[in-house]
């Protein structure tokens, strides 16, 4: 009997063992399960916050909303819908690091680190922390309840992979014969930004290259010459200042063609360019060789150059500039040079004012006028407004019984001039008063008309330009009455309607012998209503940058067979814009749906030329004989299997606001 309870005894202790084994695995196929969930849940929703934090930074240029976008995100996806806690709240990174920690009501939390790698872009490190309430497992951890993390980088970045220079080719690297890119010139070569090269970088003895920003030399630790990196953006030396952070030089990184597509052509075939100024896009069979001493203006479109294109010494821009641009610290003076006068093609428009009669009736004061160039052009069927910043201004004293006279000689591209009128002279402020309309085609050697050759008249009103009226002239004048019954500036007068005040002015010019800048990007109604920094809506609706479309934007399309072949003889002034992902020059790669253009491209220039956008051509080379092939604050870089500098070296500052659209954010760690 005794023997017998015995054995009972051990199978309740073997059921004993067994059910707690039992228990255990039930614990962990069912909580262990959960927890699998759980932070699969919590990678997931932290991986979405930092592309979702690197996509808004990318799009508001704005810490903040990055950071509160990544919250969002991440409530979401856990579907924690009431709004965290954070501190110390969200703001921008400086020097160093900064962080933010949101808390939920659950208790979980995520912690934002957020850091500023100057060129190399922004990351954002996003650490997430939560509980697990356990079901069966609580039995066996005396109801303790683990926490589980994930943790996510994202990095965004518009100058590494929109960098503003980059060589494709792998020449000099794994024992493949040649350079990628070469500085074989005197003098300095300066960058804002990025160079990247997939492979050897060459400056020889005599050159210097100055890097504000990164170097990406796929085979060199070092470049080897004179080269130095210096602080972004500032290009100060280091020690550098936040927000300006030191360039470095990397190795190992190998930069893929992006493969942009083609910008869409519309127009139809096309003649070569003859005597008319204006020229529209399409597709041209010929190169236009624009010749000695003309000018001409590309209306908005994408041109197609199957012949290839030259310049020998035009002026080609798509700028639309008012006649008499002023000096910009006196709007009284003519500035020097005007933007249309540069490589003395001689088309820049003038202002003459003449003021008639036996000076009767009354005094009506010393009054001011200025005048704009106005046209429209259209993208995919919508036309869009254009207005140049105002001309110099020219004073005049009026009384009743007079008349005023206005003879504008005709700028490129204008295709009417908006006047506007002040009654305190040149101090201002104007109101728009009136239009005065183009007549007939504007052409090069255009002799009609020019009563005013010489840009001065008998009462000394004038303005001296002495442009000798190459594109013909316009003519209005006004009666005592008219002037009288003009609207007073009104400043809350919407842009084009009587009273308006007339757009921002010109600013000074990036160097000495450069024409003036266009105005900066502003919400409407200030800023550049006519050029690269004007930003549309599709339904034509001046809004704050950025915006979908920039009005009067033009890109080259240089397909296979053809090739850029431009001598130092003359200048290309061309801004692309939104619609065409900003390509100021495309030219199809490897992996185009086309034959690829192989040419060697030539991008020389005389004064001031400048391609803001991207110069694209990802199986070709580039040579730059000269620095006055960029002859602006800004590019949007340049792309080619190989690039050479063989001239006076250039300043590039490559600026993300005129570069094609970068990657999105993408995860880093």
């Amino acid at each position: 009997m005794a023997g017998g309870r015995s054995q009972r005894g051990q199978a309740i202790v073997l059921i004993a063992v067994m059910l707690a084994i039992l228990v255990g695995m039930v614990a962990l196929a069912i909580d262990g399960a959960r927890a699998y969930t759980l932070r699969r849940d919590l990678q997931d929703a932290v991986d979405a916050a930092a592309l979702t934090s690197g996509d808004t930074l990318q799009q508001t240029g704005s810490y903040t909303q990055a950071e509160q976008a990544a919250t969002t995100s991440f409530g979401k996806n856990l579907f924690l819908y009431t709004a965290p806690g954070c501190a110390p709240g969200y703001g921008s990174p400086g020097a160093a690091p900064f962080v933010v920690t949101c808390t939920y009501s659950d208790g979980t939390t995520l912690t934002q680190s957020v850091l500023a790698l100057g060129a190399a872009g922004s990351r954002f490190t996003l650490t997430a922390t939560r509980s697990l309430k356990l079901q069966f497992g609580r039995i066996l951890t005396n109801g303790v309840s683990p926490t589980l993390s994930s943790t996510a980088s994202g990095g965004v970045n518009n100058l590494l992979y929109t960098p503003t220079l980059a060589a494709l080719n792998q020449a000099g690297c794994g024992g493949k014969p040649g350079i990628a890119m070469s500085v074989a010139a005197s003098g300095t070569l300066t960058v804002f930004g990025t160079i990247v090269s997939s492979g050897a970088i060459s400056v020889p003895a005599g050159s210097t290259l100055k890097v504000a920003g990164d170097i990406y030399a796929r085979c060199q630790a070092v470049v080897p010459g004179s080269v130095t990196t210096t602080c972004y953006p500032s290009g100060s030396t280091p020690p550098c200042t936040f927000p300006s952070i030191a360039g470095i030089t990397k190795s190992g990184y190998n930069y893929a063609d992006p493969n942009y597509p083609p910008p869409p052509v519309a127009g139809g075939s096309r003649g070569k360019p003859g005597n008319d100024v204006v020229i529209f896009p399409g597709t041209y069979a010929a190169n236009p060789a624009f010749g000695n001493k003309t000018c001409y203006f590309l209306s908005s479109g994408v041109y197609k150059w199957q012949g290839g294109y030259s310049n020998n010494g035009g002026l080609v821009s798509n700028e639309l500039k008012p006649p008499d641009e002023p000096n910009p610290n006196n709007n009284t003076q003519l500035a020097n040079p005007q933007f249309w006068n540069i490589d003395g093609v001689n088309c820049a428009g003038s202002v003459n004012v003449d003021t008639n009669g036996n000076g009767g009736g009354q005094n009506m004061g010393t009054w001011g006028v200025e005048l704009t160039s106005v046209r429209v052009d259209t993208y995919a069927g919508t036309n869009y407004p254009r207005e140049s910043a105002p001309s110099m201004c020219q004073s005049f004293n009026f009384r009743a019984n007079q008349t005023l006279q206005l003879d504008v000689s005709n700028v490129p591209g204008a295709t009417s001039y908006n006047i506007y009128f002040s009654r305190n002279g040149c101090s201002g402020p104007f109101g728009l008063a009136d239009n005065l309309s183009v007549t007939g085609p504007v052409q090069n050697d255009d002799t009609k008309h020019c009563p005013f050759g010489n840009g001065n008249n008998g009462n000394g009103n004038g303005n001296g330009n002495g442009n000798g009226c190459s594109l013909g002239d316009e003519t209005t004048s006004y009666s005592g009455s008219d002037l009288a019954g003009f609207p007073l500036p009104n400043p809350l007068a919407l842009w084009g309607t009587s009273g308006a005040y007339p757009p921002s002015s010109e600013t000074t010019p990036t160097a000495n012998g450069l024409p003036n800048q266009n105005a900066d990007r502003a919400v409407p109604q200030a800023g550049d209503r006519a050029n690269e920094n004007q930003c549309d809506t599709s339904g034509a609706a001046l809004t704050a940058c950025p915006g979908a479309i920039t009005p009067g934007a033009v890109s080259y399309y240089i397909p296979s067979g053809s090739c850029l072949a431009d001598p130092n003889g003359g200048d290309n002034y061309v801004f692309s814009g939104y619609q065409f992902n900003w390509m100021a020059i495309y030219e199809p790669g490897l992996y185009a749906a086309e034959t690829a253009n192989t040419c060697a491209n030539v991008m020389g220039a005389s004064t001031a030329s400048a391609y803001i956008g991207l110069v694209y051509m990802p199986a070709a080379s580039l040579n730059v004989p000269t620095s006055n092939g960029f002859r602006t604050d800004a590019t949007g870089g340049v792309i080619a299997d190989t690039i050479t500098f063989t001239g006076l070296l250039p300043t590039m500052t490559g600026i993300a606001d005129f570069m094609p659209v970068p990657p999105a954010a993408r995860l880093v760690g």
